[in-house]
């Protein structure tokens, strides 16, 4: 399978590690770009050619909007576009899909849902490559609708956040999520190593997180004995 080729773009660069973190982990992603300004974006999308833009709306230099409409102006194959953004104004919202998003996230969310937007978009996308063959032919009607169900224009609805409230100083919710994310998805529980490399994160960032949820009786520590006999610490979530 072709790997996805993806520029993140989000001015917060802790986040857009998060993401580039989830991308890697999905499996059907590459991120080729990490861009954390609109001009920054726009340059990357010229020179490396993305199939894939995650695209915050609040961005130092110019709004997402302002980047999605000049990414349209950009010679070559469109860039598709799902927004991921804290930015919940109707008149946002609707420029975006009127720009074309395929999706469009609210922050904070569940990790679950950015997964399961890029598994929609993996679907999209090998449907799109398959009619582009010579032997697919023309398109009718029924090929059409399969294509326009998963394009743009479906804005998707925000995920409630695993925890509300303030948290301690130095976390946030995002990437909270995220380790929640990354914490459901092993069985056998993760060390706070394989987090952080999952995701992106300094690894005593990634503790505190899991620390956290400690605390908070969603995660539980397993001791787990390497060939030298030495304990490393397991987490293992244990909340639904």
């Amino acid at each position: 399978m072709n790997l996805i080729r993806t520029l993140v773009v989000d001015d917060d660069q802790e986040i857009a590690g998060v993401h580039s973190g989830f991308l890697l982990a999905h499996g059907g992603f590459a991120v080729v770009g990490v861009a954390n300004s609109g001009s920054e974006a726009l340059e990357k999308v010229h020179e490396l050619k993305p199939e894939l833009m995650l695209l915050d709306i609040h961005l130092p230099d110019m709004s997402g909007i302002e980047v999605l409409r000049a990414a349209r102006n950009i010679p070559g194959d469109p860039v598709d576009i799902i927004a991921i953004t804290a930015a919940r104004e109707l008149e946002t919202v609707r420029a975006a899909m009127a720009g074309g998003v395929l999706h469009y996230l609210v922050k904070p969310f569940n990790s679950r849902v950015l997964m399961q937007r890029l598994d929609d978009y993996v679907r999209h996308r090998a449907s799109i490559v398959a009619h582009s063959s010579v032997s697919a032919g023309p398109l009718d009607q029924e090929r059409i609708d399969r294509l326009l169900a998963a394009g743009p224009g479906k804005a998707a609805p925000a995920a409630s956040p695993a925890f509300t409230g303030s948290l301690p100083k130095g976390l946030s919710q995002p990437t909270l999520e995220s380790v929640i994310g990354a914490l459901r998805s092993s069985v056998t529980g993760s060390s706070a190593s394989e987090v952080a490399a999952q995701l992106g994160l300094a690894r005593v960032s990634a503790r505190r997180y899991l620390e956290y949820l400690v605390t908070k009786g969603n995660a539980r520590i397993v001791p787990k004995y390497g060939a030298a006999g030495r304990p490393e610490k397991f987490y293992v979530w244990t909340a639904g």
